[in-house]
């Protein structure tokens, strides 16, 4: 009889617009974050960012996070088979034109949807990082993982980021990923999307990797210090004043 995987336990802490993984109680730096910091920047970014003041630069940046936050969030929706209210909930013709372009794209690439899981934490215990990966899913028998992008191209560092996905989901679940693709939306192509399968291997994370360690002097950096606030606060209870008595 096989004995059952003790799969890692990951807790993702949202703190301030980023996230924090912590595994088995251990700090794994984010998937992101070790690219961010250690992956090479394409000359397309590079030059579009010798051509940004750090102010203008860091409000695109902003305003591009919380538009595709906002779009992650439909599509998780939707891939729980929830009903979106785009008359109400998206007042943008940009925000319906991406979320009926996803739905298109779902309906062409019809996957079996019981197998659907979407928003998934993944980690691995042997490399000590984390992330969380948009959609993995069967599709004609074959086990996909899915990245969706609302970014201008698909980037060096995107296609690193699901490589590191797929290492760390065949480690946690022992399976074969078959395929790993990311999935772009509100493009110029014909169907308003770009569909691209991608074969990077983990080596090409893993060098990544090993510059990010070294940046930190052969180690993974300490966690970051996590404030919690609580809702509320008050100093004292006002004393009950009594009631004027009328004459």
């Amino acid at each position: 009889m096989n004995t059952p995987k003790i799969l890692p336990v990951i807790v993702r802490k949202e703190v301030d617009s980023s996230h924090y993984y912590f595994v088995n109680d251990e700090y794994y730096p984010s998937v992101t974050a070790i690219l961010d910091e250690a992956a090479p920047v394409g000359f397309g970014l590079k030059n579009w960012l010798l051509n940004q003041t750090p102010e203008s630069a860091a409000e695109i940046k902003n305003t591009s996070a919380d538009f595709g936050t906002k779009m992650h969030h439909a599509y998780q929706s939707l891939l729980l088979g929830n009903k979106l209210n785009l008359a109400s909930d998206y007042t943008m013709t940009k925000e319906k034109k991406y979320i009926a372009t996803f739905c298109k794209w779902f309906a062409t690439f019809n996957p079996d949807i019981s197998t659907i899981q979407t928003e998934h934490t993944v980690a691995s215990v042997i490399h000590k990082y984390a992330g969380t990966l948009d959609l993995a899913v069967m599709k004609d028998g074959e086990l996909w993982i899915i990245d969706f992008k609302n970014t201008s191209g698909i980037y060096f560092s995107h296609e690193l980021q699901i490589a590191a996905y797929k290492n760390a989901y065949e480690e946690m679940y022992d399976v074969k990923v078959a395929h790993t693709a990311i999935c772009r939306f509100g493009t110029r192509h014909k169907d308003g999307y770009e569909f691209k399968e991608i074969t990077r291997g983990y080596d090409e994370f893993y060098g990544v990797y090993r510059t990010y360690i070294a940046l930190h002097d052969g180690k993974i950096p300490d966690p970051p210090v996590i404030n919690a606030y609580p809702d509320e606060v008050q100093l004292f209870v006002p004393a009950i004043q009594p009631k004027e008595v009328k004459k």
